[in-house]
């Protein structure tokens, strides 16, 4: 066997692992730690950096094509790592120097990194942070409380946005700070009906100690041509459709069993045998159609984000391939958010009324899939687009797009 195929089946037998337990795990409200460790052990977290610096060396592409197979297993353990492999990819667009081969020596060991960006009573999408970085003698005192700090229960790092004030250079900070240091707090508040153990809570940073080693990038935010703080949202974004993708095939997966295991139906059904009804054969269909095209949508745009991102790696920021990029996620957003729903409900067609019990956990998917819809309003994509197209109004210059 060579080691490509070593590969390909290791990472299948990874999946199939962490897919055994997980519909237990999500109806029992337990941690996918397990299924987050076996994903470090097997190297998969370092899966998109630099092949020279201990990585996979796996561009857009790749990355998304393992995380809807990862979704589709375990769509918890799937969320889990999106703010990690967002880190990894500035990484990767870092300069030559000590502060890329820090982190890179720090991925290539198997070190998780979460996040802390999103604030209540903040307009979501803006460059406005409560939480500050100030000085203290040869560092920095981190004070500030964020909320959907998803990933950051199980990860080893927390990479949090700042605000270093100064009345004539205000400027955004990215610092990354061990979540076991002193003063970092992860609380395990978040209540959602789905995607509920991904750690999506609250951060606390209580005069967090910063050094100049766990600065990431300071970002000015003076005059009106500051560029982004980082040409993410297509990666960030896309990611969210991807684990909605993998939720389909799962939804697929599960039709199929369901029908195959039925022996019973109803007397006026137009097959007394279940597998051989067409009623529920074409439901089946539409559902197996359903994933697959929203799995091909998430990887066409995927290679857009691809070419965008693999300038930003060799230095170039090329403002119109983002917008590309995040004109093509936003594009399957607003179809795959729209189609994903009915399809997770259809399922229940499938099985008919014993599919409603509490022990398959079938309605997991619906759950899962509407929480992650709402990251977002899909709404305010469509008309974004729409105008876009009409009026040639950019589409917002945010994280959220």
């Amino acid at each position: 066997m060579t080691a490509a195929a070593r590969v390909v089946t290791d990472r299948r037998d990874v999946l199939a692992e962490i897919a055994a337990g997980a519909a237990e795990r999500e109806r029992l409200g337990q941690d996918p730690r397990e299924a987050v460790a076996l994903l470090r052990r097997s190297r998969l977290t370092a899966l998109t950096l630099d092949s020279k610096a201990g990585g996979g060396g796996a561009g857009s592409v790749e990355l998304f094509e393992f995380i809807i197979d990862l979704a589709r297993a375990d769509p918890i353990a799937a969320h889990i790592l999106r703010s990690h492999y967002w880190f990894v990819e500035q990484v990767e667009r870092l300069p030559v120097g000590p502060i890329r081969t820090r982190w890179s020596e720090r991925v290539a060991a198997g070190a998780i990194i979460g996040n802390a960006s999103s604030e209540r009573g903040v307009t979501a999408g803006s460059r406005q942070y409560a939480t500050q970085l100030t000085p203290d003698g040869n560092g920095w005192r981190l004070r500030g409380e964020k909320f959907y700090s998803t990933g950051t229960a199980f990860a080893d790092y927390v990479a949090v946005l700042a605000v270093a004030p100064d009345a004539l250079r205000p400027r955004l900070v990215k610092v990354v700070v061990p979540v076991d240091r002193e003063g970092v707090d992860v609380v395990d508040d978040w209540d959602g009906i789905g995607q509920h153990r991904t750690g999506t809570g609250t951060t606390l940073l209580n005069d967090v100690r910063v050094t100049a080693d766990d600065i990431l990038e300071f970002v000015d935010l003076a005059g009106e041509d500051t560029p982004p703080v980082a040409n993410d949202g297509p990666l960030l974004q896309l990611f969210l459709q991807a684990l909605i993708a993998g939720i389909l095939l799962s939804v697929a997966d599960d039709a199929v069993g369901l029908l195959t295991s039925r022996s019973r139906t109803f007397e006026h059904a137009p097959s007394p045998t279940p597998r051989l009804d067409p009623i529920l054969l074409e439901s089946i269909g539409e559902i197996d159609a359903t994933a697959h095209v929203a799995r091909d949508a998430v990887l066409s745009a995927a290679r857009q984000v691809e070419t965008a991102n693999a300038l930003a790696r060799r230095g170039v920021i090329d403002v119109e391939q983002f917008a590309q990029a995040s004109l093509a996620a936003a594009r399957v957003k607003v179809h795959v958010d729209r189609i994903a729903l009915p399809a997770a409900a259809a399922l229940f067609d499938v099985g008919g009324a014993s599919s409603a019990s509490r022990t398959r956990n079938l309605d997991r998917h619906w759950r899962n899939i509407r929480t992650i819809t709402l990251h977002n309003p899909t709404s305010y994509k469509a008309v974004a687009i729409g105008d876009l197209r009409v009026n040639g109004t950019p589409l917002p210059g945010n994280g959220y797009f």
